[in-house]
């Protein structure tokens, strides 16, 4: 019976021991990654084999369900001949062609090797989830810096015009105010650029003009003015960030977006690394997503486990009665899960998901109109040498972290 072997830089047959037809890669990394994806084009191979027209083995699984469609006769090695091809790569290379002594094998692989690697990385780099991951980090960022600007840009201008901070709960419209100058400076069309209504502007107005705020420099307001000034492109900036991230998640997962939304969809994504790992999560992992310091906490110490993570930002979850919110995370979460999962195997958007999350929730709603007494605790007393066996048993049933 010949032998079909898969090698790294071709395919070679073998009759025994010698070699009778080798086949060898042009882009060795490229062309065996399609034959392990099955999509490699080895007709020239294929019309050899039917030639002989008799039984061959071969050491590799994607080589094997391929050579099948195409009528060959064929079966997989057994372990031991797969593992002695193995060890003996390098002579194999010499006799099938494709490196002219063993030094040149090895340097070969070598490179065959940095190849495969530098491919994986590349697929890694370009999937479309990271960048999600980064565009959502990065508008958790920008939030961040915005909030630290806003509070010192309030605290400075507030020296002067203290009364505006009570007034102005928008930090842009705050920022709009800022860079008409300085009191004296604003009138009823500063006010109005900024997009206050009327009524909003005839308080500011009588405001600015009653204010007991101490005077500031030209040389400090242009610092203030500064900061309002880069306020609002940070505004801009987050905007346009939170288009993208829409438009990305709706392109790499359409149904796990309309589940969660673009911005909590996003931030589950993030928390799990990426799309396939919350394709392979189950819907309780996916609840308590962000929330793992308090379910840690309730494993220890035996307190209420958390009902919800990142979730509560869910619309459905925030808006819902304290004691429905449990119920509905875990239903939300449930859809999410097969969600991702329809997303990562290409399933298409599937509008009947939302539907049945829809029906669920109000299902919640009826059935759980009042809050239901709670149950009575049982506290569990450890006796002496009893607390670490307990530790251990809980650690067996929820895994360790």
């Amino acid at each position: 019976m010949y032998s079909v072997i898969l090698t790294e830089l071709g395919i070679a047959v073998f009759d025994g021991k010698q070699c009778l037809k080798a086949f060898a890669f042009s882009n060795p990394s490229l062309d065996y990654l399609r034959i392990k994806n099955g999509q490699a084009d080895v007709g020239e191979l294929v019309k050899f084999l039917s030639e002989l027209r008799t039984g061959v083995t071969t050491n590799n699984n994607s080589l094997l369900s391929f050579l099948k469609k195409k009528s060959i006769d064929v079966q997989l090695m057994n372990e031991s001949e797969i593992d002695q091809i193995q060890t003996s790569k390098p002579k194999l290379l010499v006799e099938a062609g494709f490196a002219k002594d063993l030094d040149d094998a090895l340097k070969k692989l070598r490179e065959f090797a940095i190849q495969i690697s530098s491919s994986k990385i590349s697929e890694v780099s370009e999937s479309p989830d990271l960048h999600i991951i980064q565009s959502i980090n990065a508008l958790d960022e920008l939030d961040r810096i915005i909030n630290g600007l806003s509070s010192r840009l309030r605290e400075w201008y507030g020296l002067h015009f203290p009364e505006l901070d009570n007034l102005v709960d928008s930090i842009q419209g705050y920022a709009h105010v800022v860079l008409g100058g300085k009191r004296i400076d604003l009138n009823k069309k500063v006010f109005e650029e900024a997009g206050f209504p009327e009524s909003k502007v005839e308080m500011l107005a009588l405001a600015s003009e009653r204010s007991k705020g101490g005077d500031i420099s030209n040389e400090n307001l242009a610092i203030v003015q500064s900061l309002a000034k880069q306020i609002l492109e940070l505004h801009e900036v987050r905007k346009k960030l939170e288009e993208n991230i829409e438009t990305q998640i709706n392109t790499v997962a359409p149904n796990l977006a309309a589940i969660l939304g673009a911005a909590v969809g996003a931030r589950i994504l993030a928390r799990a690394g990426s799309l396939k790992k919350v394709a392979t999560m189950p819907a309780s992992t996916i609840q308590v997503l962000g929330a793992e310091k308090a379910l840690f906490r309730s494993l220890k110490t035996g307190s209420q486990p958390p009902k919800h993570g990142l979730l509560f930002q869910h619309a459905m979850v925030h808006s819902a009665p304290r004691w429905q919110r449990g119920k509905i995370a875990r239903a939300v979460a449930a859809k999410a899960a097969i969600a991702a999962r329809v997303d990562v195997y290409g399933g298409g958007f599937n509008k009947t998901l939302l539907e049945k999350l829809n029906v669920r929730v109000n299902e919640i709603g009826k059935k759980y109109q009042n809050p239901q007494p709670p149950k009575p605790r049982q506290d569990v007393i450890f006796r002496k040498g009893q607390k670490k066996s307990k530790m251990r048993k809980k650690r067996k049933k929820f895994g360790r972290r």
